[in-house]
């Protein structure tokens, strides 16, 4: 019995994914478990295992391209088991820009009434959310399955088709009618093209800016050939456009003495190295006050959400740290999950872990989500202090510089003792000022304190 390959819904914002490669050929014997193709999605390239024993079918995505969550990739066929072509191109989904033929017959084929609706949970979710009526969807899973790609597309096709205004969130349009912004002008960026404030805002700025006086910017001359961002690194550029422009960056910094801190790694390193087989670092206990600090202060733990009724927070239960890696083509952020419950060694080591499998190209896309905060480190680069980028929708994250001897006033007298600096990065949505504060203020006391991370 032919068992289907398809592409999984890896994240929450993932629509479609690209196959990069495929590491077996058709007619190829595989393993239940045995990798078989490679996916780039917008976070991470991951591989898909083979669901069952047998031999890889035909390739329905080739490599480079595109196939929405829930498009058939292959089938694992039994021994001399044949596909028909029938079913084959039935059940084919790779993403094309050009519409799909006899797409606009589909949509407005007649209800399904009487039969019953096999659609899959996540369909069912997302037809919900966009208010789409499933017994309208056409299907392209196995078996006549309805996928959320196919609720994507149906409401994209429906709204293409409809004249009436787009959805718009009761802040937005309360918003348009201060600016005098003409709604039927704004392109939405929500979910199901739903206006949402951000897109009002952007469409007021880019009006004042069409009304200013046209500057001719200088010619400039390259200074040698443009070299076009793709991969990880392409990524990385847009997701940190988004954050910075998206989110209200406000930073707080303060220096802290580390004497403590760099005598209880000093102290605990042999001991947890012969444990282990891990060196513990500085940013292992830095992992440790943040998630310390954070059980502390749960305002700060906790990620930015829109609502119908505007701006929301998530308030979260579980205290998940993500430390920033960077790598030859990017950056990315590993989370160490459940940070507050684990010993200083168990940090260590998971760090260890996730930290190598991000250089070598194998982090799961387990490794990424989760996140509630974010830990940046560069002292190892001899950077003293900078500000970061928020990870979002997370409402804050932590730049820290390196571990340098300067002079300290003590009682009146200038010692010199090892201080690093901290800047926290908060979103000023969920955060407030006087909360930072106290949360920067707790990082500051467990860092000078550090033993009061062994209660």
């Amino acid at each position: 019995m032919a068992t289907e390959i398809y592409l999984p819904q890896l994240g929450l914002t993932m629509t479609e994914g690209t196959v990069t490669r495929w590491l077996k050929t058709t007619g190829e014997k595989v393993k239940r478990g045995e990798p078989v193709v490679e996916i780039e999605t917008d976070k991470v390239t991951t591989e898909i295992e083979a669901p069952a024993d047998g031999v890889l079918g035909p390739i329905l995505v080739k490599e480079g391209e595109k196939a929405p969550i829930g498009g058939t990739l292959s089938y694992v066929l039994a021994e001399g088991e044949t596909l028909e072509e029938a079913q084959i191109s039935r059940t084919v989904a790779p993403v094309t820009s050009q519409p799909v033929p006899g797409a606009a017959e589909q949509v407005q084929a007649p209800p399904r009434t009487g039969e019953e609706i096999f659609a899959t949970p996540r369909a069912r979710r997302k037809a919900h959310e966009l208010g789409v009526d499933l017994t309208q969807v056409p299907a392209s899973g196995p078996g006549g399955r309805i996928v959320e790609a196919d609720v994507r597309w149906f409401a994209d096709q429906m709204s293409a088709q409809s004249k009436e205004m787009p959805r718009v969130s009761p802040v937005a349009r309360r918003l348009a009618a201060e600016l005098g912004v003409d709604l039927s002008t704004v392109q939405g960026t929500g979910e199901g093209g739903r206006i949402r404030r951000e897109d009002i805002e952007r469409a007021a700025a880019a009006r004042k800016a069409a009304a200013a006086p046209p500057v001719t910017p200088p010619v400039l001359t390259p200074a040698g050939p443009i070299e076009v961002l793709s991969g990880v690194r392409r990524l990385v550029a847009e997701r940190m456009t988004r954050n910075f422009t998206s989110t209200p960056h406000f930073y707080l910094t303060a220096e802290v003495d580390a004497s403590a801190l760099t005598r209880m790694r000093d102290g605990l390193l042999p001991r947890i190295e012969a444990t282990t087989g891990t060196r513990l670092t500085i940013t292992d206990i830095l992992v440790k006050v943040c998630a310390r600090a954070l059980r502390e202060h749960p305002e700060v733990n906790v990620t930015y959400a829109e609502t119908p009724d505007g701006p929301g927070l998530i308030r979260q239960t579980e205290v998940n740290v993500g430390i920033a890696v960077a790598l030859d083509d990017g950056l990315v952020v590993p989370v160490i999950r459940q940070a507050d419950c684990l010993t200083l060694a168990e940090i260590a080591s998971k760090r260890a872990e996730v930290v190598e499998r991000a250089r070598v190209g194998k982090l799961n896309l387990s490794d990424l989500e989760g996140g509630t905060f974010t830990l940046t480190n560069l002292g190892m680069f001899g950077v003293d202090h900078f500000q970061a980028i928020i990870n979002s929708p997370q409402a804050a994250i932590l730049a820290v510089g390196r571990v340098r001897e300067r002079p300290v006033a003590v009682s009146g007298t200038v010692l010199i003792r090892p201080t690093l600096y901290l800047t926290l990065s908060l979103d000023h949505r969920l955060v407030d000022g006087a909360q930072g504060a106290r949360f920067l203020e707790s990082l500051a006391r467990l860092i000078e304190e550090p033993y009061l991370l062994l209660d």
